[in-house]
């Protein structure tokens, strides 16, 4: 039997495994040298049990390290026999149906042998510049199968014995158009090796079983900190939808639809109601679903834990096959990380940040969707030495972040499930490739308002430089209809997506200064569809392009007008959104406090005048579209304790007395409905358009869409009080956002 290992030789070992992640990532991107890489940190590494259990992840992207023990068991089962899993062997994997996020996101683990003995298997995932195909960059808008995507690479020995295999790397680079992704390759050779040296190094100094023993107890440490946070969160059901407003082809609007279910110490997230698999590459597969779920389990409910498989023992995921989140073989899944991956996992975020509002004592880790989309840009052409590049432009890295429950967003923080977050220094970009920035600076009006506003994104203006036949641009995303990033607690979603050419403008670039905004870079203006493959990139050309905002929280007539009058001065917020979104009054860079008050009052009179009563829909009716009847009772109704005492308060907007079996409005005491119902059927509702949260909000895009989504805005009846703002299609009533508690919600929340 295995002796306990006393706490201080535990956290020396479990801090030299975080250690050799964190060395690996670094000898990874040294290696490398990509911008992806080195500015963005669009990476990761890990180290896994034998039998693929995560253990430790690098500092680095949380989606990448999740599918890591996906990859290792495709590895054994598939390789186990032919060609064998031998000492100091490596294997590469990018494909998406056996665990890849997508194919650009290229995959290398190794075993690690101490003796005869299998101990762990340690990888490295990144983001190549290229991954081949017809699309430089890897994202390609016309594939309709994987077949028209590049390079898909199953479980392939690409070290045998210590020993590269440079034939299977030249069949890889063949087919590869940028020769700098060869360092992408070796960069992830270096990085198993120095993992695979630091694991038998710690073996060495500690034995192979103190070592197994440090990562299975690392593990469980984890499980057991997570069963003890789920079980001081109230039980209940949260449905979250979110949209897709693009397939890779046109602008078709995909739904995804997450029921999450918390009883006890365990949480199922379903995915029942989202739509079928597209044509178009805006899928994911299975394994980008489960690594978008599990990277929003560990940020929102493991903020203090380490992230490794321990919170999977807590953790079910259900959804159909063939869904948008579940393509199979061989529909294309190229954009998944952009599109599917990251709405999903900011879907993920909002469910279980309006359960934490739902507990008072962790109110504080709430917090509004961060930026709801990514971007893939890629600018391709001869620079002036005639060597064919593949410039990435991964500036969206400083996405805005999600309003907390206490606090504004952070301004271009950057992508949630970065946790290193970092984007490519400009300068080191226009060294390396044929391309001059007019600028890169914060966006006016993208943070979503609330009373705490979400965090702003940012625009860039570039032009080809030093590129004789000038370059071709292929820019893949979503977002530029859908305001993905959405706001919890009434607050309003961030900025959407625009990608504008400016063409036939005179364009100075050796002169003493460039445009510097928007408004004074010369040229005829055009929105291109954000959608595009290989659009010419001339000499003269401007091509601008903003990222979408974090969500704010709370109602936007909430905020302290002081906190908005900093944002017009800040260029944070304009002069205009402040007055029409915030109804704050500014003369003379002061707020006029008679003039705030009297709009402010207006407009709670407005909403009033202007919405109705919300239509009522039973919890079956509402959860029908959404995995059914609920599935802890059967018939679709919610338990509830009639004896649980107390009051718990959600956030600060209504309490929920389940003694009085009430929800009360606590700025004006309106009764909003029973204690176990959605709060929404309690309230007034208004479907307004999404320009209603402010500028860069779809505007650019709108008539592209049949049928752009709405803001549902829900207003208490008392007093006007924004609850909540749901982003929904236009006249579509299920399945739409919802909340249920249990009954024993008042007495783990409190």
């Amino acid at each position: 039997m295995t002796q306990p290992m006393d706490p201080i030789t535990f956290e020396v070992m479990w801090h030299k495994l975080l250690d050799i992640t964190e060395e690996m990532g670094i000898k990874y991107m040294r290696t490398s040298g990509s911008p992806v890489l080195v500015g963005a940190y669009d990476a990761s590494t890990g180290i896994t049990l034998p039998d693929g259990t995560l253990v430790a992840m690098g500092p680095y992207i949380t989606t990448q390290a999740h599918v890591l023990r996906l990859i290792v068991g495709a590895v054994r089962e598939q390789r186990s026999k032919m060609p064998g899993i031998g000492d100091g062997d490596m294997f590469i994997c990018n494909d998406p149906f056996l665990g890849a996020t997508h194919q650009p996101d290229v995959a290398t683990v190794a075993p690690v042998h101490s003796g005869d003995e299998l101990v762990a298997w340690v990888g490295s995932s990144g983001h190549w510049l290229d991954i081949g195909g017809s699309e430089p960059g890897g994202f390609n808008m016309t594939a309709t199968s994987v077949f028209d995507e590049g390079l898909r690479l199953p479980p392939t020995r690409i070290v045998e014995g210590g020993v590269v295999r440079e034939d299977l790397v030249d069949l890889i680079m063949a087919q590869i158009r940028e020769p700098l992704a060869e360092l992408d390759l070796r960069g992830q050779i270096v990085a198993n090796t120095t993992g695979r040296e630091r694991i038998l190094e710690l073996c060495d100094q500690s034995g192979a079983d103190a070592v197994g023993q440090v990562m299975r107890t690392g593990v469980a440490h984890v499980a057991q900190a997570m069963r003890q946070r789920l079980r001081s969160i109230p039980d209940g059901v949260w449905r979250e939808v979110q949209y897709l407003d693009h397939d890779g082809h046109s602008h078709n609007v995909r739904k995804i639809v997450v029921t999450l279910t918390k009883r006890g110490e365990h949480i199922t997230f379903d995915f029942t109601g989202s739509d079928p698999q597209t044509e178009g590459f805006a899928n994911c597969a299975r394994g980008g679903l489960r690594a978008a779920v599990m990277s929003g389990v560990c940020i929102a409910l493991g903020y203090d834990m380490a992230w490794n498989d321990g919170a999977t023992e807590c953790v079910t995921i259900t959804a159909p096959r063939r869904t948008i989140v579940t393509a199979e073989y061989p529909y294309p899944v190229s954009m998944s990380t952009i599109s599917a991956i990251i709405v999903t996992l900011n879907l993920v975020l909002v469910a279980l940040s309006r359960m934490l509002l739902a507990s008072p004592k962790h109110h504080d880790q709430a917090m509004a969707s961060w930026c709801g989309t990514s971007l893939g840009v890629s600018m391709t052409g001869v620079n002036r030495d005639g060597i064919l590049t593949v410039a990435p432009e991964a500036s969206h890295f400083a996405a805005g972040c999600g309003a907390r429950s206490y606090a504004d967003g952070v301004d271009t923080g950057g992508i949630i499930i970065n946790t290193t977050a970092n984007i490519p220094s400009i300068e080191e970009t226009e060294d390396a490739y044929p391309l001059l920035y007019l600028f890169r600076r914060q966006l006016k009006d993208s943070g979503g308002p609330g009373r705490f506003r979400g965090g702003v994104s940012g625009e860039v203006a570039i032009t080809p430089y030093g590129a004789p036949d000038g370059l071709v641009t292929s820019f893949a995303g979503v977002g530029s209809v859908t305001p993905n990033a959405v706001g919890i607690a009434g607050g309003f979603p961030g900025a959407t997506v625009r990608y504008l050419r400016f063409d036939d403008g005179e364009l100075d670039t050796g002169g003493p200064t460039l445009a510097g905004d928007l408004e004074s870079i010369p040229g005829t203006r055009t929105a291109q569809e954000i959608n595009t493959s290989k659009i010419p990139f001339l000499t003269g050309t401007v091509e601008y392009h903003n990222w979408q905002g974090g969500g704010g929280t709370g109602d936007p007539l909430d905020r302290d007008p002081e906190r908005v009058r900093d944002d017009v001065v800040g260029e944070l917020v304009s002069t205009e959104a402040a007055a029409e979104v915030y109804r704050v009054a500014i003369s003379g860079g002061e707020v006029d406090v008679q003039r705030t008050a009297e709009l402010r009052e207006a407009e709670y009179a407005a909403r009033l005048e202007r919405a109705v009563p919300h239509k009522v829909t039973h919890p079956l009716d509402a959860t029908a579209d959404a995995g059914g009847a609920d599935p802890h009772t059967g018939d679709g109704h919610v338990d509830r304790d009639a004896d649980a005492p107390g009051v718990v308060r959600y956030w600060d907007l209504y309490d929920i007395d389940a003694a009085a079996d009430e929800l009360r409005c606590t700025r004006c005491s309106h009764v909003l409905g029973a204690a176990s119902q959605d709060v929404r059927d309690g309230c007034l509702s208004e479907e307004v358009a999404a320009v209603s949260a402010g500028p860069v909000h779809g505007e650019d895009y709108v008539e592209l869409a049949s049928a752009p989504p709405m803001l549902r805005c829900f207003y208490c009846p008392g007093c006007g009080r924004q609850i909540e703002c749901d982003l929904v299609l236009p006249g579509d009533i299920g399945p739409a956002s919802k909340v249920f508690l249990s009954g024993s919600f008042s007495k783990a929340a409190s």
